[in-house]
């Protein structure tokens, strides 16, 4: 309940957007699709499958430009042998290639990317790479090996030569030989080479375009550009470069709402599966519904086309039209044409009374938008006005979002003290948010968390853990402790998502790789009845615990604070 002061209180920058997503969420969670590390057969990986069986699966997968599933495989590998070896060093390297060639794939099915290929030339591509360059300089959380940026950059490019997207763009061939002269020739040049800072990073970066202009043919802009993207997501897993078109979709997702269809979607190999079907949006009224899948988009069908492209093409301008055909899940087949247009995406939902007699209260924050602490606020009252006495705040899934949305919601319920630090390189990234006593909300408070509850997510549940103001209920959270910055470039219609800060809960617990344990563990493994039948309490444990730790709960006041 803030019914004054709340904006002024938020800090804001007018030319970044400080978020908090983890790497597979900004994928994840773009509202027109939703490029994620799934596959529509699962990859086999049992209790008894050496790691020597799993390299050779993997090299399979490979070979099929299969990256998806072989990441899938390494990483269920690696989370399942922690212990460090060879094999296993070796299955992390081949992680990092397989998203390498993951994200040039993405780039060469985004329009956006392949339009900045054409209209850039070495001179503007340098430029681009400048202002990226510089902002790494001053903001990234630590300093940057400008050495390895450019190491990083090259292994990018002789990847992206071996892509068979790329290579299909600039009508490449396979020749082993000249690849390994060109790899030589590079590697024996940076060796004599010192890289002390940004500019000798361009200058390098244009000495490489020629030479591979010489070698393949390529437009200098472009390694330039594949040099640019490859040096930003090895800083760290956090960062990346971002196209004109993802660009626009970050800030879409920070507002809370886009143009489009009203669907959040899972790209697999043959086809493009819904996984959220939006209240009042264009397939909302069409009667999609979740776990349908789109195998044709204007008359191209996947896989002749691939699924990220035919995810693009669902994107376009309000009162657009696009075609599509769509298996539901009873297997039947629809062809049919949707108008595109602006849908706003709720960031709490599912707003409801849980036990009228106990005044349970429940609210589910899907994540931490622009208007979520507006949201969350216009939530609680309705809730007040129903008997709410105790509430459950559900942030399970949660992949996160904009730091000062979740500082807001948890100053709703701390009165006073710290409620995250973030540490960055930049003093401007060293700031301290503080809890403010005027409308807090006093009530019994349980809060939900899981394996996917990130970042922003982690800042209210460490908050109210470390001030004791709740119980967090569930398993331990995804552990992102680290804070984005967002940068629109100057240079051209693009950005950078560049990791500024790491943070830390008020008692100063880092969250990054740990996560926010909670005060009550719960297994979400559910134990059928002899009937085979769930019951009650299995079907949601953590949502049953935190109901059930509710009720034993006395309350003194709805919220001591109502009167101001």
């Amino acid at each position: 309940m803030k019914p004054s002061g709340l904006n002024g209180r938020m800090r804001r920058r007018e030319t970044t957007a400080t978020i908090l997503l983890h790497a597979a969420v900004l994928a994840l969670c773009l509202h027109w699709a939703i490029p994620a590390l799934a596959q529509s057969i699962e990859p086999s990986l049992t209790n008894t499958a050496s790691l020597v069986e799993v390299v050779s699966e993997g090299a399979e997968l490979e070979s099929q430009g299969n990256w998806r599933a072989a990441v899938k495989l390494y990483e269920a590998t690696l989370k399942s042998h922690p212990e460090t070896t060879k094999v296993t060093k070796q299955l992390k390297h081949r992680v990092e290639l397989c998203k390498a060639q993951l994200d040039i794939d993405r780039r060469y099915n985004d329009s956006s990317y392949k339009r900045s290929v054409h209209q850039l030339d070495l001179t503007s591509s340098k430029a681009v790479y400048r202002e990226v360059l510089s902002k790494i300089d001053t903001y990234f959380y630590t300093t940057p090996n400008w050495k390895s940026l450019v190491k990083n950059g090259v292994w990018q490019l002789q990847l992206a030569i071996s892509n068979t997207q790329f290579q299909a763009f600039y009508k490449l061939t396979d020749d082993a030989q000249r690849d390994a002269a060109f790899k030589q020739r590079i590697d024996q040049w940076l060796q004599r080479r010192e890289i002390r800072n940004y500019h000798d990073v361009l200058f390098a970066a244009e000495y490489i375009s020629r030479q591979t202009q010489q070698s393949y043919g390529i437009p200098p802009q472009t390694t330039v550009l594949e040099m640019m993207a490859g040096s930003i997501s090895l800083l760290d897993r956090y960062s990346s470069y971002l196209t004109g078109s993802e660009l626009d979709d970050m800030f879409s997702q920070i507002n809370g709402n886009f143009v489009g269809l009203g669907v959040e979607l899972r790209i697999l190999d043959k086809c493009l599966l819904i996984d959220r079907v939006i209240q009042g949006g264009p397939a909302n009224q069409a009667g999609i519904q979740k776990g349908d899948r789109i195998i044709e988009v204007d008359r191209k069908i996947i896989p002749q086309i691939a699924a990220a492209a035919a995810a693009d093409m669902l994107k376009g301008v309000h009162d657009s039209r696009v075609e599509i055909v769509v298996v539901a899940t009873d297997g039947s087949v629809r062809r049919m044409q949707l108008t595109r247009r602006r849908v706003t995406v709720p960031s709490v939902e599912n707003i409801k009374m849980l036990d009228v007699q106990a005044g349970i209260g429940y609210l589910r924050i899907r994540s931490f938008q622009k208007n979520t602490a507006a949201d969350v606020e216009e939530a609680l009252w309705q809730l007040h006005n129903r008997g709410m006495r105790r509430l459950v705040v559900d942030v399970r899934s949660n992949p996160g979002g904009l730091v000062d949305s979740a500082v807001a919601v948890a100053d709703f319920f701390v009165e006073k003290g710290t409620i995250v630090s973030t540490r960055g390189r930049s003093v401007n990234e060293d700031v301290d948010y503080q809890a403010h006593d005027l409308g807090t909300w006093d009530m019994p408070l349980a809060v939900l968390i899981d394996s996917k509850s990130a970042s922003a997510a982690e800042i209210f549940a460490g908050a109210i853990k470390d001030h004791e103001r709740g119980k967090v209920i569930g398993t331990v959270s995804f552990g992102k402790g680290s804070v984005q910055g967002i940068f629109p470039l100057a240079s051209y219609d693009s950005g950078l998502r560049l990791t500024t800060a790491r943070f830390y809960s008020p008692d100063g617990h880092m969250i990054s790789q740990k996560g926010v344990h909670p005060d009550i563990e719960v297994s979400t493994v559910a134990k059928p009845l002899a009937d085979g039948t769930l019951p009650v309490e299995q079907v949601d444990p953590i949502l049953a615990a935190g109901i059930n730790l509710l009720r034993e709960r006395k309350v003194v006041s709805v919220n001591r604070l109502l009167d101001n």
